[in-house]
């Protein structure tokens, strides 16, 4: 896929990641055909720039073959020099759909009819596993993790997937990675029981009555699965304290006694709940993973931060930055094992003109430059 302006959108693109205003609404969704009232729709909202599929030409007819060489031969440099915008996720996003909307489907039914099919997750998360081990270099990678509204199921679906990257980063075990990995897509399954609010609310700024419900999620979801015999007993126990805290700050119990496996599971679940906003105030990706760096061996063991802090990328391909320089540019890609040092095209010179041609800064090999803001 590649960024284009608005202005060079035609008729026909086919929308490559999904078109979101600031508060996170899908204006276009990823695979839609562009239509012209599309477009004028784009403008007016201000939106400039969007992600288009890359068109096939493996298909089309080679005549005339003088007019292709033509072309090629007039904007040669161009073609080469020209970056695409690469987006490194963990799942591929049809797969993640897959699974989601499997979660869904499973707790839902057990929450509502009190069906026995709750063990089916653990099938789930065996696939999990499975399509993340399929990548190559897995551990070694930065991953993009977008920003999103609150939905507790596609919440589940991300804690498992970072948590099981770090579980194997960190040399756990099969059986450890297992437990994290499952856990993780019912950690919150005590959620389902709340009826107060808690989509984009920080729960601190909530009655001391609806407080004190919410942090009982972890003990509704517990309950839930103490009797099944297919999980083990490590397992219940990311359920029961994956909101405790090795200060004693946490809940439901205010305990320090948690496991490192439960650590790894907090850890991935405080950072995904601030940038989709779940019982907390909804913030942009780098303010949440300096939050979670804030806590590194206060909160959790540091080792188990800084495993997260190489997997996650601080600023997600597609993000509008500024640099020391007083430049605008947009991420490109991540460079591999460093979260904060991606690629960038510079868009604008930092007297907000518009940069002629293309400029790309590789923030590993020039190193006088670093992002100094994330533009909105």
């Amino acid at each position: 896929m590649r960024l284009i302006s608005i202005e060079d959108l035609k008729e026909g693109n086919v929308i490559a990641n999904d078109v979101l205003l600031e508060d996170y609404t899908v204006v276009l969704g990823k695979g839609t055909v562009v239509k012209k009232q599309y477009i004028d729709k784009l403008r007016e909202l201000n939106i400039f720039t969007v992600y288009i599929e890359e068109e096939d030409t493996s298909d089309k007819p080679s005549a005339p073959v003088v007019e292709k060489k033509e072309e090629k031969e007039e904007k040669p440099e161009k073609k080469h020099s020209r970056l695409s915008m690469e987006t490194v996720t963990i799942l591929r996003q049809d797969v993640e759909e897959q699974i989601k909307n499997k979660v869904k489907d499973i707790l839902e039914l057990h929450v509502y009819q009190k069906t026995s099919g709750l063990e089916k997750i653990a099938e789930t998360a065996q696939n999990i596993i499975a399509d993340i081990l399929e990548e190559d270099e897995v551990v070694e990678k930065v991953y993009d993790v977008k920003e999103r509204s609150a939905d507790i199921y596609e919440h589940s679906l991300q804690v498992c997937t970072i948590a099981t990257l770090i579980a194997l980063k960190l040399g756990m075990t099969q059986r450890q990675v297992y437990d994290i990995s499952v856990s993780s897509l019912i950690h919150d399954l005590g959620m389902r029981y709340l009826v107060i609010r808690y989509e984009d609310q920080d729960i601190n700024l909530l009655p001391a009555k609806d407080q004190s419900e919410y942090k009982k999620h972890p003990i509704y979801g517990y309950t839930a699965i103490k009797s099944e015999d297919w999980l083990s007993e490590q397992a219940k126990e990311i359920v029961l304290n994956h909101h405790e805290r090795k200060d004693r700050s946490g809940y439901p119990l205010g305990t320090d006694l948690i496991s490192r496996e439960t650590q790894i599971v907090a850890v991935c679940d405080e950072f995904d709940e601030l940038i989709c906003g779940i019982g907390k105030a909804r913030v942009r990706v780098h303010e949440a993973i300096n939050n979670i760096r804030n806590y590194s061996g206060i909160w959790f063991d540091s080792d188990i931060v800084d495993a997260f802090l190489q997997l996650i990328a601080v600023y997600p391909a597609g993000s509008r930055v500024k640099t020391n320089q007083g430049e605008t540019g947009i991420v490109l890609r991540q460079n591999m094992h460093f979260p904060e040092r991606p690629i960038l095209r510079i868009t604008h010179d930092r007297f907000g003109q518009v940069i002629q041609g293309e400029k790309l800064i590789d923030l590993i090999k020039d190193t006088s430059v670093v992002i100094q803001q994330v533009i909105k």
